[in-house]
């Protein structure tokens, strides 16, 4: 079929066909005017010469014009596939322009480089007093009883970072804690409710101040830990506290299958795969 389509399309055979079409009109016309005398057959086959010349030259135009128009199709196509590609990028984008205009802050510039968070001792310092001021108001005898900071690096709908502050209270026997995230100002995060055994200890000394090299604890333990799915549940916390061995951890969640990965560090040295330690 794809063979006869290409040699009817072929200027020679519309050329003969078309002489051998008016060559059958001229005889017919010949015929009727009574000028020549030609057999009924003769006519018969001049009319089939001219009704296949006929439809020869409409085949060719309807193929030629089909072409065209699949060619038109495809390009029509093509161009939806592209401009419905661009408003979905638009789109991505005014999202993602919207979702910074929301953040106050960016305590996270990339959530693909999870240990590369914009928080230093200086912002820690100018936090902390924050929060010590608003826990003080509840409690005059407040200290500092641990320090967990909280990375969602793929949450779209809140902070992708947030501080807390752990405060214990000797004289109510109370623990209050005070956070903040990208979004919003520092508030109470949670009721105050009475100190556990494990949480009455508190530090004489700013964790992030005794010890300074932190940042790199968190860039180690994230290599080892490796590459986290991106999703929204996918998480980790950074935490210092003074009731166990270690004032540092850090834990790891896969938010696709829940599993977990911890590490442990007393201030020097490389992180330690929890319960690798003697």
């Amino acid at each position: 079929m794809k063979e006869f389509r290409e040699f009817l399309e072929k200027r020679w055979w519309q050329g003969i066909g078309g002489i051998a079409g008016i060559a059958a009109l001229v005889l017919v016309v010949l015929q009727f005017l009574g000028i020549v005398h030609i057999s009924g057959i003769a006519v018969s086959i001049a009319l089939n010469i001219i009704f296949a010349t006929v439809l020869v030259v409409l085949i060719v135009w309807g193929t030629k014009w089909k072409r065209k128009y699949q060619r038109v199709s495809s390009w029509l196509e093509e161009t939806k596939g592209f401009l419905e590609k661009q408003y979905e990028r638009i789109k991505a984008l005014q999202e993602t322009l919207k979702e910074v205009k929301e953040r106050k802050r960016v305590f996270l510039p990339d959530p693909n480089n999870v240990s590369k968070l914009n928080v230093d001792n200086d912002l820690l310092n100018e936090l902390y007093g924050q929060a010590y001021g608003r826990a003080v108001n509840k409690y005059h005898d407040a200290k500092l009883s641990g320090l967990a900071i909280l990375v969602q690096p793929y949450n779209r709908l809140g902070d992708r970072v947030s501080i807390h502050f752990n405060f214990y209270s000797q004289w109510a026997g109370r623990v209050c804690t005070f956070m903040i995230g990208e979004m919003g100002d520092m508030v109470e995060s949670l009721p105050d409710r009475p100190a556990h055994m494990f949480e009455k200890a508190i530090f004489d000394e700013l964790p992030w101040i005794q010890d300074q090299n932190w940042p790199q604890f968190l860039k180690k333990s994230c290599e080892k830990a490796g590459s986290l799915p991106s999703v929204p549940q996918t998480e980790y916390m950074l935490s210092a506290d003074t009731y166990g061995k270690f004032r540092w951890g850090l834990s790891f969640k896969d938010g696709v299958t829940g599993k977990t990965s911890d590490f442990d560090w007393d201030g020097v040295g490389e992180p330690i795969p929890r319960g690798e330690f003697g």
